[in-house]
């Protein structure tokens, strides 16, 4: 699918190309280490390259998802790409507490982000920079891929600092429709007139001018 965007980008109107998947889970130490690490191989088994993180204040809890990660890679069919993938591209990292997890999660701005904590809607006006967020413990991302609802094309490689998931209006052409009154040409009209000569774009500023009230 990323091939064929590639191909077409320039000459046919895409949402983006995505990059390599990526999960980022903050958790507070209370989820089942096992269920963690399956979630952070649902996406290090799409491709080497893909990114799995996880964000805990636990240090005894991130011990314990990594001997959950060397417990069940075995038993996977795509152990091999999800080995490479944690081993070069994965990381568990132990934070202060839930509001550093946070902050540095909104650095990285996940594709796809689990909030596998008590409170998840406490947490989320902390988060600013997400592809979709998946709240609390039994919400995990495999449901948002294949049945939860929301669109699944989610900005990759930070992207979502600036750019939302794929939605109905990426196949919508809009114009913008600007009307101004007498009176408000007389405001925006000197507005447009200061910047404009501020460029030395006479023109410009002498249409806006041609309107206002001498």
């Amino acid at each position: 699918m990323a091939e064929a965007k590639r191909r077409v980008f320039g000459t046919v109107g895409i949402d983006m190309i995505a990059g390599p998947s990526e999960i980022l889970v903050i958790c507070d130490g209370q989820t089942n280490p096992d269920w963690i690490a399956m979630d952070l191989f649902s996406q290090a088994e799409h491709d080497e390259l893909a990114q799995s993180i996880l964000l805990t204040p636990d240090a005894a809890f991130a011990d314990k998802v990594e001997q959950s990660i060397k417990k069940l890679v075995g038993e996977m069919p795509r152990n091999e790409v999800i080995t490479a993938s944690i081993s070069n591209r994965g990381a568990i990292i132990v934070t202060r507490d839930l509001d550093e997890a946070a902050e540095i999660s909104n650095r990285i701005a996940p594709e796809h982000l689990e909030l596998s904590v008590e409170d998840p809607l406490a947490m989320t006006p902390k988060i600013r920079h997400a592809g979709a967020i998946f709240m609390g413990r039994n919400t995990c991302e495999a449901l948002g891929d294949y049945c939860a609802g929301p669109n699944h094309v989610l900005p990759t490689s930070r992207t979502a600092r600036f750019s939302s998931p794929l939605g109905v209006y990426d196949f919508q052409k809009r114009s913008s429709l600007i009307m101004v009154s007498e009176a408000g040409a007389q405001t925006l009209g000197r507005i447009a007139a200061t910047l404009a000569h501020g460029e030395g774009l006479q023109a410009h500023a002498r249409s806006a001018e041609y309107r206002l009230h001498r």
